[in-house]
């Protein structure tokens, strides 16, 4: 068969166009295509490798592989953890052998297997160093065996200390008793913990050689304690958020620690005794975690079919027309009325319409596919949105001039986005789970309404879900089925039945959209957390008295029923009826909190009691009031007043014996007043305007004893 010279280049550009088709179409990038919608990452590597050497130039080609890769690697090295977890080493190496093969610049991967080698499962965190008193104690290494039997505290102290080499010394205040112990096989800060323990004292290293015996008073501790300041600079948590949670449970029944919060730098420097810096240490190892961190592959298909059906008798036009066309006419379209002949037919024209008899179906079938891969940070919100911003005008009416009627249109344009709005927020869990909160929006053009503004139509789906690292959530069923069918034809025949249909023509129009959707995470970063920091961390094991004298003071347990008994029943010692404040003279820092006791002596039965306490308001706050063991002995509702009012400096208690017929006699604290130094200065406390009866109604008179506080 011979071709034609003039056909010649239209068949060489048949051919052309066929080959450029093939060429755009890689056969081998298909596969791959599919082969990552099945997940099956590795031969998507190899098509697409395939698919890259066949056409070098093509970037998109390129793209797909690099993406394929990424995904590999991190497929393989989640595995890889997964089994360094559950200590399977050998089989954990071969994974991450693979994940490099695919990512041979990932650093992270590199120091993975470093760790494993190492035996370091989690990524390793500075180590703590508990803080040193900047005095050590130096005691001679002799073993110690010694055993007393009602012997003098105060001599056992000094017993030991030369046993050891170390001078004792005691404070003025320091109250002796007989005492019995076995001090055999211990240290000597064990012995000397277990005799202060006994002696309800504390001791103060003074030099290498000379140790302080102290009683266990908040005064005395004040005097005495080490403070260290300490500044912690956070990485991954915010300073202003945490200080309030760690004074909170670093305080105790005697004060709270100094916190002071640097936003600038994300700080916290604490002061506080050596024990409790330690603890706010560890503490804040615990919560200065890097957040753990997601990546989510969606995968969004929208399946779009559209039916067009037009069967019937189509017209060209739906008129009528009739002219007059006689030889009278002439150029300019002008009749002479003598001349007009209405009695011939040849002079007149009708235009009738022109009918075109349809059959015609129209299936169109669309998919769009979007595959976008998502990082985020646990407990962080991850938007994505693809589609369109349709403006939607908005007409305002605003005055021409001043004062005068809003008659004047301003048009203002608000944009719409019309497509797919995805909002993710993942958390992640120690199970290796991951909780999503999703918010699926899906708005799409349904066509024009009043005005020819846009009718937008929406699909909305919010949810929460969890699923497994590496799990697939499938979501569809968000279908819009739309029909429309419009009939035209003569007015007056298209009804009809039977012979309406052959004088009309009908167009029917379905739409079919749906939206399907998977949404895969998978966990890059999770929240280490080693065995030691599953451990509880014991508090108060450091408040017993201790070499150091760093120790918080130990809290009293409430009294027994047997103590207060024999309280009750002892006979009152002899001496006047005293109010008196505890401690008498003291000396605080400023910005400190310190407390006050307030002790009752009365040597009758006390039926009911009230007071005033006045302070210098400038210099004290009273922050509250705890009730004493004298409120505590007449039960949970014993009756007992308090009314504090900074502004004039006052605070007034009152007590009343739940029992009418036998009121408190003896010595008691009536109630503890907390206190907060504010200013630098010297206030006196005192008591005035006493009123108590006894249980008989009898008046008691009391005296008082004024405190003195001086806040340095």
């Amino acid at each position: 068969m011979r071709i034609k010279n003039k056909a010649i280049p239209a068949v060489l550009a048949v051919v052309l166009l066929g080959l450029w088709g093939c060429t755009t179409l890689s056969q081998t990038y298909k596969l791959g295509t599919q082969a990552a919608i099945n997940k099956d990452w590795k031969k998507a590597v190899e098509y697409f490798e395939q698919a890259s050497m066949e056409h070098p130039g093509n970037s998109y080609y390129r793209l797909a592989l690099i993406r394929a890769k990424i995904q590999a690697s991190r497929i393989h090295w989640a595995a890889a953890q997964n089994l360094a977890r559950e200590g399977n080493i050998d089989e954990a190496l071969v994974e991450y052998n693979k994940a490099l093969s695919y990512d041979p610049q990932n650093i992270r991967i590199i120091e993975d297997i470093r760790m494993m080698e190492k035996g370091e499962m989690v990524p390793t965190q500075r180590e703590f160093v508990p803080t040193e008193p900047p005095v050590k104690l130096k005691t001679l290494d002799k073993p110690i065996d010694l055993k007393f039997n009602e012997a003098s505290l105060q001599s056992i102290f000094i017993a030991l200390g030369k046993l050891a080499g170390v001078n004792m010394l005691f404070d003025e205040q320091y109250r002796d008793k007989p005492y019995t112990t076995d001090l055999a096989g211990m240290t000597f800060e064990d012995a000397l913990n277990s005799l202060c323990l006994a002696a309800k004292c504390f001791s103060r290293v003074i030099n290498p050689g000379t140790v302080i015996i102290v009683p266990d008073r908040p005064d005395k501790r004040v005097q005495y304690e080490l403070n260290v300041i300490k500044t912690f600079y956070l990485s991954n948590i915010n300073a202003q958020d945490v200080s309030t949670s760690l004074a909170t449970l670093l305080r105790t029944q005697f004060r709270a620690p100094t916190v002071f919060v640097d936003k600038e730098l994300n700080a916290i420097t604490l002061r506080d005794v050596p024990q409790v810096v330690d603890l706010a240490d560890r503490m804040l190892r615990i919560w200065d975690k890097p957040k753990g961190e997601v990546v989510i592959d969606l995968e969004i298909m929208e399946v779009s079919r559209q039916r067009l059906k037009n069967l019937g008798l189509d017209l060209d036009t739906n008129s009528v027309g009739l002219g007059y066309s006689g030889s009278e006419a002439s150029q300019t379209g002008w009749y002479s009325l003598g001349g007009l002949d209405f009695s011939s037919l040849d002079s007149f024209q009708i235009t009738l319409p022109t009918a075109f008899l349809q059959f015609l179906e129209t299936d169109v079938d669309t998919k769009k596919i979007a595959q976008p891969r998502l990082r985020g940070v646990a407990g962080q919100e991850i938007t994505y949105i693809v589609g369109d911003e349709v403006p939607v005008p908005s007409t305002t009416f605003t005055p021409i001039a001043a004062g005068g009627y809003a008659q004047q249109p301003v048009v203002s344009y608000d944009y719409k986005n019309v497509g797919i709005d995805i909002t993710l927020t993942p958390t992640i869990h120690t199970e290796g789970d991951v909780t999503l909160e999703l918010e699926v929006k899906i708005k799409s053009l349904g066509g024009s309404g009043y005005a020819d503004l846009p009718i937008i139509s929406s699909r909305h789906i919010k949810n929460v879900i969890r699923l497994k690292n590496g799990e697939t959530n499938l979501l569809a069923g968000l279908l819009k089925d739309e029909e429309r069918k419009t009939k035209k034809g003569i007015f007056g025949i298209k009804n009809l039945p039977l012979l309406g249909d052959l004088f009309s023509n009908t167009d029917q129009n379905i739409q079919q959209t749906d939206v399907i959707m998977t949404i895969t995470p998978y966990i890059i970063r999770s929240v280490g957390i080693s065995k030691e920091e599953r451990e509880p961390l014991w508090v108060n094991l450091e408040n017993q008295p201790s070499s150091s004298g760093g120790g918080r003071p130990r809290i009293e347990p409430p009294p027994s029923a047997e103590m207060l008994e024999r309280e009750r029943s002892e006979p009152p010692s002899s001496g006047p009826n005293t109010v008196s404040f505890v401690p008498n003279n003291f000396e605080v820092a400023e910005n400190r909190e310190f407390r006050m006791g307030v002790n009752l002596r009365s040597g009758e039965s006390l039926g009911n009691f009230s007071m005033n306490i006045t302070f210098d308001s400038q210099i004290l706050e009273l922050t509250s009031v705890l009730e004493g063991g004298i409120v505590s002995q007449g039960g949970e509702n014993a009756p007992f007043m308090q009314n504090i009012d900074n502004a004039s400096g006052s605070c007034t208690l009152g007590y009343s014996s739940p029992d009418v017929a036998r009121g408190f006699r003896g010595t008691g604290r009536l109630a503890t007043l907390v206190f907060k130094a504010k200013a630098k200065g010297e206030a006196q406390l005192s008591a005035v305007s006493i009123s108590a009866n006894s249980a008989n109604g009898k008046l008691i008179t009391f005296d008082s004893t004024p405190a003195r506080v001086r806040v340095r």
